[in-house]
């Protein structure tokens, strides 16, 4: 759409997964890559993850994490190597056999060593070999496979003018006062959901101690409001006029707390109207049937966005 794109999040797993996708390389590059790479060069070897993956299949993650650190250490890495990093962090774990794992939760959570244990169990299941450069290529063609020479070339013209931080979101220097005509973000849910357990596997791959990502969780409504009242404040500042915010949300503690209800306050309170709220009932997703969540029982049930405008 030709927009210039603007993102910040506390985690730098966030620059690995969203960089690559604004100068992906051709299909060729990775493949040479790829080939180039010795997987069968490897210091570390966890045992514990053995529970995820075939013996020769950690080897070869291992192999592949100590070449893109040095390459990253050394200063020599390059647009291929942030590519084929994002692509594995993406494929460390899932539910089908085109990720690294045995079968566990989809991708956007990684379970403790012990639950993986008690899912093997259940399932009778042992990590089966995994080809780690096969799935990397195999995934890439997927991703590249609408990335025509027009996609391309806008790519290149409007990337260059993007701007990616990893700080507090209610810090934004680096964002010039009335630039942007929309912002779509989604805060953490109170103490809900335990970010850097969910990332843990995803921050080994990369080198990231996920104990020292400083991400907002508190258990206090008053403190989380405090919060969102100062990252609301920086989005009015960024924001030009009409421009409008999608701040997702969700209804938390088995439904007793609407977080869109907390919201309202925080944007009116730095100047923003609201405009409506839309509420997202939907059916569980896998990951929220793996961990035997029933439909409007507990856990998060619904979507709230609350979109609000500057005047």
């Amino acid at each position: 759409m030709e927009r210039i794109p603007m993102g910040c999040d506390a985690n730098p797993l966030s620059l690995i997964l969203v960089a690559p996708r604004l100068n992906p390389p051709s299909l060729q590059q990775i493949a040479t890559r790829l080939r180039e790479i010795n997987f069968c060069d490897w210091d570390e070897f966890p045992r514990d993850l053995l529970v995820f993956y075939h013996p020769k299949t950690l080897e070869m993650i291992c192999a592949l994490k100590k070449y893109l650190l040095a390459r990253r250490a050394s200063g020599n890495a390059d647009f291929v190597d942030a590519w084929i990093q994002m692509v594995a962090v993406n494929r460390l774990t899932g539910h089908s056999s085109g990720f690294f794992s045995v079968y566990t939760l989809p991708p956007n959570q990684a379970v403790s060593v012990s639950a993986q244990k008690k899912i093997n169990a259940e399932r009778r299941q042992k990590p089966p070999f995994r080809d780690v450069p096969s799935i990397i290529l195999r995934k890439s063609r997927m991703l590249l496979a609408d990335c025509d020479p027009e996609t391309r070339a806008i790519l290149k013209k409007h990337s260059q003018r993007a701007i990616l931080l990893t700080q507090p979101a209610a810090h934004t220097p680096e964002i010039p006062d009335n630039s942007v005509h929309l912002v779509v973000t989604s805060p953490p849910f109170l103490d809900v959901v335990d970010y850097a357990q969910d990332n843990w596997l995803r921050c080994w791959f990369c080198g990231i101690d996920p104990e020292k990502v400083p991400i907002t969780v508190t258990k206090r409504l008053d403190a989380w409001q405090s919060a969102m009242k100062e990252v609301f404040c920086e989005i009015a500042r960024v924001l030009v006029r009409g421009g409008h915010v999608a701040f997702e949300v969700g209804e938390v503690r088995n439904g007793k707390v609407k977080l869109e209800e907390m919201v309202l306050p925080c944007g009116i309170a730095a100047g923003l109207e609201p405009v409506f709220v839309l509420i997202n009932d939907q059916q569980f997703t896998k990951t929220s049937h793996c961990w035997g969540v029933s439909n409007q029982e507990k856990g998060t049930n619904t979507n709230r966005v609350v979109v609000f405008k500057r005047r």
